[in-house]
């Protein structure tokens, strides 16, 4: 039950990371030193993972405003990344890399596609920035709840074949038939 407890915190926790990079990874490091974290390594505990998931996820959340798109994927996928390998290592040692970049990159791909959408529509830049940052918060606490994580994914996997069906029938007239 352990094992399933901690890959659905890491998987949601990766989900966090594709709104923010870093900011998730100060409610992991709370989380772990609260010992709520069954399947974390020794170091998600420390000070320094701490400090720099608040400190340096602010500055993330706000820079991501004016960071290009590919850069925001690529860091959302190395959050995802170390969020799901500090949370999993533990118990999966390795696994987490991969699967926590897979699902951050892909959790930004669709967020930033959201945001992207929120800003040309006449949203304010920095409050829309603002708001994911906070989601990313939110998130992350609701992914340390057992079994979260695992729906956040299929939410954010609903939500991307949602917007590429949107995405698809907006420009289904401009086919040209021969």
């Amino acid at each position: 039950m352990d094992n399933l407890v901690a890959i659905s915190q890491s998987f949601g926790l990766a989900v966090a990371c594709g709104l923010a990079a870093v900011l998730p990874l100060g409610v992991l490091a709370v989380a772990a030193l609260l010992g709520w974290l069954p399947g974390s390594v020794a170091i998600a505990a420390e000070s320094p993972i701490l400090i720099v998931g608040w400190a340096g996820g602010l500055v993330e959340a706000a820079a991501r405003a004016v960071l290009p798109i590919p850069v925001r994927i690529g860091l959302s996928g190395l959050g995802g990344a170390v969020a799901c390998e500090l949370s999993l290592g533990h118990i999966l040692p390795f696994v987490g890399l991969l699967l926590g970049s897979a699902i951050g990159a892909g959790t930004a791909w669709t967020t930033t596609r959201m945001v992207d959408r929120a800003i040309a529509s006449g949203g304010p830049r920095w409050g829309v920035t603002a708001l994911v940052g906070g989601a990313s918060i939110v998130v992350a606490a609701l992914a340390i709840i057992p079994v979260v994580g695992l729906i956040l994914v299929g939410i954010v996997i609903w939500v991307g074949m949602r917007s590429r069906k949107d995405d698809q029938g907006r420009y289904a007239g401009l086919r040209v038939l021969r």
